[in-house]
């Protein structure tokens, strides 16, 4: 019975969500735009609504008043559908037109883009961010009904903004993380349709599919696709704003500059890295825009619409994240965390390091996927990246040095298909990278500007941020907003129906070729682990292993190595108050999840209360137990202070395999409370 009440859960969930994208949809329809683009603003428009669910209801203090928000949204998107079925019926027929006149392709691409899907939805996430703070912190504001997490050991819980990550939220209430990566689905879903849209104002349909391919093939932004990180909705949040901004040019409304604002707010919200697309897109739009229509029309719509704009204070305010940096800087001295943390992920070498981090990615942008690293070797009977990664060292390191570098990185290739790792493919490098140059000195003006904005992004990252080999993901919106770049360079170079055939053919074989790769291979849900076929084993994939989804115990398994939750889930009484220590980067997000009956209290050696104040650390472990706010039954311990635990813990358990040794204490009662 409980488990038949859990799905039906899960299954108002995924109704609600779309519902949301379908009401989405109608709000953005205009009879004299393309489906793909009002599709592409729905699908934002659902995730930004629900966001802002969320986080005005925390921040309120009262996570269950989103059940009011969220109905309201849900019974004017119903209201929208039944006003609007003739709109849908356009839509399903416009589909159904596609499928039939482009069923090869549909097929070849459709089932690895479907695969995806499914991906997010049913195969548990193991991603290491994922599990120590993306869903860890939605499970702790949950915990604590409040966005504010000042009693937090690891910072990246707190400090981060909100406004992807709360969307967990939509199933982590209910315990289970089974959908968790939908959002990201959906998000790659929008990026795909706005890029289609973008293409279609330069080139054919046939070339703006194979566009439009050409991303949805982009290896990171596929790996993005379904594991449930912030990076894709920077690159979904600029897509947004580039098809509004193609509305604003030609209807300069207040609904239009309210969407404008929204999305650059949302990208923000998602991510801060959003604001070094934020800047040069407000600057090379912007800027026309107002010499196109002067400021005295945004002026009129401003006061002819006041109460409209009166109210849009409210969720800008909340989606500009202002609310966390000024408490961040309140708890943490800056605004945007501890000044040791932000200065770890800054470079601290000014041009020199832009310059070397400059040099680094471009290097990392040389990607031979779908055809893999071993192959490429064979066939030029040499090591490719083994060679540039020489040049590397042998040219350019004596020049730049370690300039720029995250400490504890040294640049080098991993050759593997992981979304830690993974480049941007054969097509990122030949198609997109020149396409991008190309439209920075040539017309039209949107192309134009658009290439000015990504690439000024480009130079901003590598200007403000250390390298490392896991910021490849960050630069998704470089490769992922590029569609109408790429399109008016195939539209330059294509001077028959010949020549664009054949282009399609190439792009498209390339594409389909990246996805079905990505698919089997991806390292977080593999399906085959050798290009072998005489040793491929199925049983062996991540599918069989973790039941078809249904173990959602699987991840945590093979990283601890043991049955630890289980054993804990049964040794735990209800209401147990248990206070967590670590060291490191633990994957909390195991023990929150799969421990609903316990209250977790973060165990820290220094003082939550006096942050602003670095370098005072508890002496011992005791100590810090003491300085909680809320007295403990016991403790989860990680690291080397678990050896000394003091006269006051008992140990309980002590779990050594894995990645993660676990010490469990109880906390035995003092004299002075056994005599009350």
């Amino acid at each position: 019975m409980l488990q038949e009440f859990a799905m039906l859960k899960l299954s108002i969930s995924f109704l609600e969500i779309t519902v949301l994208c379908l009401g989405g949809f109608l709000l953005a329809f205009h009879p004299s735009r393309r489906l793909s683009e009002s599709l592409a603003i729905g699908l934002n428009l659902a995730l930004i609504g629900l966001s802002l669910c969320f986080q005005i209801s925390f921040l309120l203090g009262i996570p269950q008043m989103s059940f009011f928000w969220e109905a309201l949204l849900v019974l004017f998107s119903f209201w929208l559908v039944q006003q609007n079925k003739h709109i849908l019926k356009l839509l399903w027929i416009a589909t159904l037109d596609f499928f039939k006149k482009y069923w090869v392709l549909s097929i070849l691409a459709g089932l690895p883009i479907l695969y995806l899907g499914l991906k997010a939805i049913f195969i548990p996430q193991a991603s290491h961010d994922v599990m120590t703070y993306g869903f860890a912190r939605v499970l702790l504001f949950q915990q604590e009904s409040s966005l504010f997490l000042d009693q937090v050991c690891q910072v990246n819980q707190a400090i981060f903004p909100v406004a992807s990550d709360i969307l967990a939220h939509l199933f982590l209430r209910w315990n289970t993380d089974v959908g968790g990566g939908i959002f990201n689905f959906i998000a790659y879903l929008s990026i795909l349709l706005g890029n289609y849209a973008l293409a279609r104002k330069y080139v054919s349909e046939r070339l703006a599919i194979a566009i439009m391919l050409a991303i949805a093939s982009l290896p990171q932004l596929i790996f993005q696709g379904w594991i449930a990180k912030n990076n894709i909705f920077t690159a979904s949040a600029t897509i947004f704003c580039l098809l509004i901004l193609d509305r604003l040019f030609q209807s300069p409304t207040s609904a239009n500059l309210f969407l404008l604002i929204l999305g650059i707010l949302f990208g923000i919200g998602a991510k801060t890295t959003f604001l070094a697309i934020a800047l040069p897109l407000t600057l090379l739009y912007g800027i026309p825009l107002i010499k196109t229509y002067g400021f005295r029309i945004w002026l009129q719509e401003i006061n002819k619409n006041s109460l409209f704009w009166l109210a849009s204070l409210v969720p800008f305010f909340v989606m500009s994240q202002l609310w966390l940096f000024i408490h961040n800087h309140q708890a943490w001295g800056t605004w945007s965390g501890p000044r040791g943390f932000v200065d770890f992920h800054k470079n601290q070498e000014g041009i020199q390091g832009g310059l070397a981090n400059l040099v680094r990615f471009i290097l990392e942008f040389v990607d031979s996927t779908p055809i893999p690293p071993d192959l490429v070797n064979s066939i030029f009977d040499v090591s490719i990246f083994a060679h540039i990664e020489k040049i590397y060292y042998q040219f350019l390191y004596p020049l730049l040095g370690d300039a720029g570098l995250q400490r504890g990185e040294t640049f080098h290739f991993v050759l593997t298909p992981h979304q830690a790792f993974a480049g941007f493919g054969i097509l990122g490098l030949i198609l997109i990278l020149p396409s991008l140059l190309i439209s920075l000195w040539t017309r039209p003006k949107f192309s134009k500007r658009l290439a000015g904005t990504l690439i000024s992004f480009f130079l901003i990252f590598c200007l403000t941020s250390t390298w490392s080999q896991y910021k490849m993901r960050m630069l998704s919106p470089l490769f992922a907003a590029s569609g109408a770049c790429v399109a008016q360079v195939l539209d330059r170079i294509t001077r028959s129906r010949r020549q664009e055939s054949s282009l399609f053919l190439i792009i498209t074989g390339i594409s389909v070729l990246n996805l079905w790769y990505i698919s089997l291979y991806d390292r977080d849900a593999k399906i085959l682990t050798t290009y072998d076929p005489s040793r491929w084993n199925l049983q062996a994939s991540a599918w069989v292993r973790s039941d078809w989804g249904r173990d959602r115990l699987y991840p945590a398994k093979q990283f601890h190595g043991d049955e630890r939750l289980k054993i804990l889930a049964e040794f735990f009484p209800e209401g147990s108050r248990v206070g967590f220590f670590t060291e490191g980067a633990t994957r909390l997000y195991y023990y929150l999840l799969h421990l609903p009956q316990v209250e977790f209290q973060s165990i820290c050696m220094d003082d939550p209360s006096r942050r602003n104040f670095p370098g005072q650390r508890f002496a011992t472990l005791e100590d810090a137990i003491l300085a909680t706010n809320r007295p403990l039954d016991y403790v989860l311990c990680v690291g080397e202070e678990c050896q000394t635990p003091g006269d006051q813990l008992q140990e309980r358990f002590y779990f050594d395999s894995g990645e993660e040794h676990l010490w469990v204490f109880e906390v035995l009662s003092t004299s002075g409370s056994d005599s009350q």
